[in-house]
């Protein structure tokens, strides 16, 4: 099985880095590289939006909390999928009829530079710290599969040079073309390998009767739950991969249909690793959380083993993959193009491939440091939720003070910083008092500028 396995990994290797050596000549600018000419249509826009939410998290990771807490875990994916059918219907005033390429810009529109400046790099650290998930489920994923063949380390280094290396070459363009295969190997082999452990092992029925499992809030409670659902909402609506990839379709009415249709796609698949965590929990109750979606391939026969298998692999890259090139963008647009003064154009596509090369190196590095998927996501979440914060009062109330939002933004990481540092992330979860302290801030500039409006002769 072993040696079936590493033949389908290799084979599939092959396919993608052949996929992006083809687009390769598709790249030959940084406008091409970045946002693939801005000449995506419906089909790639979707898949995309797809392949974006899911991935390590919403897999590997839906699967290990599923395992532990049951469908309450879904809570945690409920907040993504409101936030894309929000998405869709901000799209207009999110890109704004311009040449949109980051959050940056979306913030620039409304406050300073030194704020906007500040929301990038928040959300460069998200962007780099999913992609970071991504290769760490990468690593579980096959380190299961391969026993005394791969490392945990190992799997990690060759799904990050996997993905990585083919976005170096390809760009934008070669995320798109991926993940039109990433999802087909999804759908087709998580239903098909889901389905017969659902089906084959009875599983689903026993893990009713526990106390938990099938419960709507489960042992998280309704708190923690909808904690989970909002932070993730904060967290999709101006995610940087959805703005990079509604900034690459041919029209704006065809990156919103693309992001409604990657939604809808992405529902039933998430849905079918969290039953598949609940029957890795009936079948295997004492294997490390983590690696109750890979473990199912134990009790699947090889011709189903070999599709499963690649549809627990591909979701990394289909993620991992709209998130490396948005914080690709994010990096060359906002910092280091401006910073260096690059005007030439084949010089600026030459950086931008080493930054994506960059990125994908430091993300590995950080992966040694992940311990529970789903939990610290939603931790550093919090810092795009600062950043929907301060974009929505300046939506809703035009001409609030820059130095309002900024504080806010900073007090961000200060609250966030002092939660891990006394430990009250255990009790509250970050958000909330992040929460309080932005609406006090911004607030005060709301009121401010009211005050300011009724001096005016």
């Amino acid at each position: 099985m072993k040696g079936l396995y590493l033949f389908s990994i290799f084979g599939y290797i092959c396919v993608l880095w052949l996929t992006g050596i083809y687009v390769t000549r598709k790249s030959s600018s940084t406008e091409a590289y970045l946002v693939a000419s801005r000449s995506l249509s419906v089909p790639f826009l979707s898949v995309l939006i797809a392949g974006t939410w899911i991935g390590g998290v919403s897999i590997v990771g839906m699967a290990q909390g599923s395992y532990i807490h049951g469908v309450s875990a879904l809570w945690f994916q409920a907040g993504i999928w409101i936030a894309m059918c929000a998405t869709s219907v901000l799209l207009s005033r999110i890109l704004q009829g311009k040449k949109t390429y980051s959050i940056l810009d979306v913030v620039g529109g409304l406050y300073d530079k030194k704020t906007a400046k500040l929301a990038g790099i928040l959300q460069l650290v998200f962007s780099i710290w999913i992609v970071t998930m991504q290769i760490v489920g990468g690593g579980a994923i096959l380190t299961v599969i391969l026993q005394g063949q791969l490392s945990f380390r190992e799997g990690m280094i060759l799904t990050a040079i996997v993905f990585t290396l083919y976005n170096v070459m390809g760009g934008f363009v070669a995320t798109a073309y991926t993940n039109l295969i990433h999802i087909g190997a999804i759908i087709f082999g998580i239903f098909l390998g889901g389905l017969y452990v659902v089906f084959n092992t009875g599983a689903l029925s026993q893990m009713a009767s526990q106390a938990h499992y099938f419960s709507p809030f489960g042992d998280l409670g309704i708190v923690q739950a909808l904690s989970w659902a909002y932070i993730n909402f904060t967290l999709g609506v101006l995610a940087q991969p959805v703005i990079n990839t509604a900034s690459s379709a041919k029209t704006p009415e065809e990156g919103r249909k693309g992001i409604l249709i990657g939604n809808f796609i992405s529902i039933p698949v998430v849905v079918m690793a969290a039953l598949c965590g609940i029957v890795a929990k009936y079948v295997f109750p004492d294997i490390p959380s983590i690696s109750a979606l890979p473990a199912l391939l134990n009790i699947v026969p090889p011709f189903i083993a070999v599709f499963f298998l690649l549809s627990m692999w591909a979701p990394l890259m289909s993620s991992g993959s709209p998130f490396l090139m948005g914080a690709t963008t994010l990096a060359i647009k906002g910092y280091i193009a401006p910073a260096l003064n690059i005007t030439n154009d084949r010089v600026l596509l030459l950086v931008s491939r080493l930054t994506t090369l960059l990125i994908g190196a430091v993300s590995l590095l950080l992966g040694f440091f992940v311990k529970e998927i789903l939990r610290e996501v939603t931790w550093i979440a919090v810092l795009l939720s600062a950043i929907v914060y301060i974009v929505f009062i300046g939506w809703a109330w035009k001409q609030v003070h820059s130095l309002y939002a900024f504080l806010s933004l900073l007090g961000t990481i200060a609250i966030l910083i002092l939660s891990f540092a006394f430990g009250s992330y255990k009790v509250l979860h970050p958000v909330w008092p992040v929460t309080l302290y932005i609406f006090i801030i911004m607030g005060i500039g709301v009121l401010t500028r009211d005050q300011g409006k009724g001096q005016e002769p």
